[in-house]
């Protein structure tokens, strides 16, 4: 019989798995369902970009690079500068990546020694799973700040003894789940503590095109000493099966992730780079979808105002974070909408040390009518 590794062994599983599950049951039982839970949104794919994607399939595909063409990154240059005002060299600080869990997972591999004391990543609770989880099978030590109130990630409040012994530090914003997004001060302080103490700093910026009315800032507006951004075409562009995405930042440390992430062949392909060069260099059809969830998430943050729900966050991402009514909790108001045929995400699904508690998540992922006739149903539950 294999022996397994025990880090594998003792997971739970993956959370987003265990609500897929119980989505299927469902349907499979005749169901209608209006699935808020997984953040995929339902619209099309650009037609540009599909055509970009095919017409890179040649006869034959030989194997891509880790660094991705030069014209992939000059796009993803450009962009960095059209939207955050930040120059960051195609050559040197760009790297092209198979999405941004993946990222997530691996990088802890860089820096994490995994027999040292000071190997913790310090990461915000409720966040997003992978954190955790890329820093246990590094053998790096997870560690947890949760979040409450405004959701607002303040590394600077941590112990001095915890930050001397981290090694890479998670930041998140718009933070997924609750959309709350980190001002440009607090972006600096966070830069300059992490310089100080010698850690890794990445910041998950995922969903920075999704927002109502004013645009997130990149940490890289704040330096690229030690930092990196990470960003992903999923959310922005209606990507998400192509797997695409970039992390750029500090030239050195973007030197390191090349090497390493040779070794595992962790490659984007190249008619998915194809995909990306047109996708980042376009900026109207994500005017078009921020417009669509804009009004998704009006129609739902009008409900929940009417029946006196707080929403946190409702300015950016593409969720909503909302808290549960008095007499309920994360996991049981999530069956009851369930059982109505609404699927949200309870909070604790995101959580590893209590965060997440009182809360449920909602992806503006169905149509707007879905959305109406969602609410409709919601609304004779109240």
């Amino acid at each position: 019989m294999p022996r397994f590794n025990p880090v594998f062994v003792n997971l739970s599983t993956y959370p987003i798995a265990t609500l897929e599950a119980k989505k299927r049951r469902l349907i499979n039982e005749g169901h209608t369902v209006y699935d808020f839970g997984t953040g995929d949104p339902i619209e099309s794919t650009p037609q540009f970009i599909r055509d970009a994607l095919t017409s890179a399939v040649t006869p034959n595909c030989r194997y891509p690079t880790v660094k991705g063409s030069d014209s992939v990154r000059h796009a993803i240059s450009g962009y960095m500068k059209r939207r955050f005002g930040v120059v960051v060299d195609p050559d040197t600080q760009i790297l092209p990546t198979a999405g941004s869990k993946e990222v997530v997972f691996h990088t802890p591999l860089l820096v994490i020694d995994a027999h040292a004391e000071d190997r913790a990543v310090i990461f915000p609770d409720p966040g997003y799973p992978a954190y955790q989880r890329g820093a246990l099978f590094a053998g790096g030590q997870p560690h947890p700040v949760l979040l409450t109130d405004d959701h607002i990630f303040r590394p600077w409040l941590l112990p001095i003894n915890v930050l001397e012994r981290a090694r890479l530090l998670w930041i998140n914003t718009p933070h997924n789940p609750s959309g709350a997004v980190t001002p440009k001060q607090d972006l600096k302080r966070i830069v300059e503590l992490c310089q100080e103490h010698d850690i890794l700093c990445v910041s998950d910026e995922t969903y920075a095109d999704i927002y109502t009315t004013t645009p997130p800032h990149s940490i890289l507006e704040c330096g690229t000493q030690g930092v990196l951004a990470l960003h992903s075409l999923s959310k922005r562009s209606g990507m998400t099966g192509y797997r695409s995405g970039f992390i750029a930042g500090d030239a050195d440390i973007i030197s390191k992730l090349v090497k390493l992430r040779s070794n595992p062949g962790l490659v984007p392909q190249s008619f998915v780079n194809a995909a990306a060069e047109v996708a980042w260099a376009d900026d109207q059809h994500v005017i078009n979808r921020r417009k669509i969830f804009s009004v998704k998430k009006a129609l739902f943050t009008a409900f929940f105002d009417e029946i006196g729900l707080e929403v946190i966050g409702r300015e950016a991402s593409l969720y909503l974070w909302v808290r549960c009514p008095a007499h309920s909790t994360s996991e049981a108001w999530a069956d009851d909408l369930l059982n109505a045929g609404i699927v949200v995400s309870p909070g604790t699904m995101f959580g590893v040390n209590g965060g997440g508690k009182g809360y449920v998540r909602l992806a503006m992922v169905p149509t707007i009518e879905a959305c109406q006739q969602a609410i409709a149903i919601w609304r004779t539950l109240v």
